[in-house]
């Protein structure tokens, strides 16, 4: 037994030194190559390499600023939502406070956003073309455009506008005030009699 364990580590102890021998890759001195000439980067790639890592913190930023957004717009969907329900004028004031100032943070957060927007389109164009980069502007809704879509009658609103423009729907009043408008004009005039003069 101690000696198979003896016989094991002997040959444990010539293979490694085999492999050290080895490592010089046939130089004198022993160094690993490596160690004997660091790696130098060339000017160019180190900056695209800075120039990617700037456009990273962007698309970073620009996704937090997106997760903000959904964030903020959900807690004004909350507040309108209590708001409509509070029992008490005094509650409902408490709100409309509330619902103001969550407004204006949703404001400067889509102002962020759009501006890192236009940065990253105009700052990188060709840094990341592989991916599908659309980061489209965000239109800042007021707080009636909130409640309308909290409402019955501002979702029925949304649909049927909704409707209108993939199917092309128009409004019937148009065409009746269009008809008011042309004057009649009979496709047989020419068997008409023209009156000169009276």
């Amino acid at each position: 037994m101690f000696r198979r364990s003896s016989v094991i580590a002997l040959i444990f102890c010539l293979s490694t030194s085999v492999l050290h021998a080895n490592e010089g890759g046939g130089e004198h001195g022993g160094a690993p190559a490596a160690a004997a000439a660091p790696e130098k980067i060339p000017l160019e790639e180190k900056q695209q390499q800075e120039r990617t890592k700037e456009w990273m913190d962007v698309v970073t930023s620009l996704s937090s600023l997106k997760a903000k957004i959904k964030s903020k717009e959900d807690t004004i969907k909350e507040i309108i939502h209590h708001k409509n329900s509070a029992k008490s004028k005094a509650e409902a004031e408490a709100l409309v406070g509330e619902l103001l100032r969550e407004h204006k943070e949703l404001t400067k957060l889509l102002e962020d956003y759009n501006q890192s927007a236009q940065l990253l389109k105009y700052r990188y164009p060709d840094v990341g073309i592989t991916e599908k980069r659309k980061y489209e502007k965000i239109d800042i809704k007021s707080i009636d455009d909130y409640e309308d879509a909290q409402t019955i009658e501002g979702q029925v609103k949304k649909t049927v506008a909704k409707v209108k423009t993939h199917y092309g729907v128009k409004d019937e009043k148009k065409p009746a005030a269009e008809e008011m408008k042309k004057p009649s004009i009979d496709n047989n005039n020419l068997a008409q009699p023209k009156i000169l003069k009276k």
